[in-house]
Formats: C-alpha cells, sequence, structure tokens
C-alpha cells in the first residue's frame, strides 16, 4: 500500500487536501477526486462531500482556486500528521 493511499484512508479529508495542497503545484480537483474514488469514498462519503468541502475550505482561505487546480490559500496551515512526522515519504 502506498504513502499516499495510507494518508486518504488514515486521515481527516481536510488534511489530505492540505497536505495535497502543500506544493507550488497544488492539486487538480479531478485528481483530488480520484484518490478518493479508488478508496470507495472513505472518511468523505461522496463527491458532493468532497466539493463542498473543498468549497468551505476555500471560503476559511485554506484553499484557492487558481485555474483548474487547488493550491494554498493564505489561511494554509500544515496537516497535524505532517508536523507529526506521522509518515515517511521516500
Amino acid at each position: 500500500m502506498s504513502v499516499i493511499t495510507k494518508i486518504v484512508q488514515s486521515e481527516t479529508p481536510e488534511d489530505v487536501i492540505l497536505f495535497a495542497t502543500r506544493s507550488e503545484s497544488g492539486i487538480s480537483y479531478p485528481r483530488l477526486d480520484g484518490l478518493y474514488s479508488r478508496n470507495g469514498w472513505i472518511n468523505i462519503g461522496n463527491n458532493l462531500e468532497l466539493m463542498k468541502l473543498v468549497h468551505n475550505m476555500a471560503l476559511e482561505g485554506l484553499v484557492l482556486y487558481k485555474d483548474l487546480t487547488l493550491t494554498k490559500g493564505p489561511n494554509w496551515r500544515s496537516p497535524t500528521f505532517l508536523t507529526e512526522n506521522k509518515y515517511t515519504f521516500d
């Protein structure tokens, strides 16, 4: 099992989105959707719930829509699991 799969299955969707938007390139919504659809919509329920979460995170300034990509917003914060070094990335 990949580290990303473990993160999607074990962490809150908000933290997963914060993790995915940590770099300048961010993540496209279709790619984010794919992470959850491949994992049976674990911890989020369905596509509509994911869209609502992303929208609310954008309203809070945690993420920004930049063209078709989600990137860090002005209020972005590092996800808890990342600050705790919970996972090893090779």
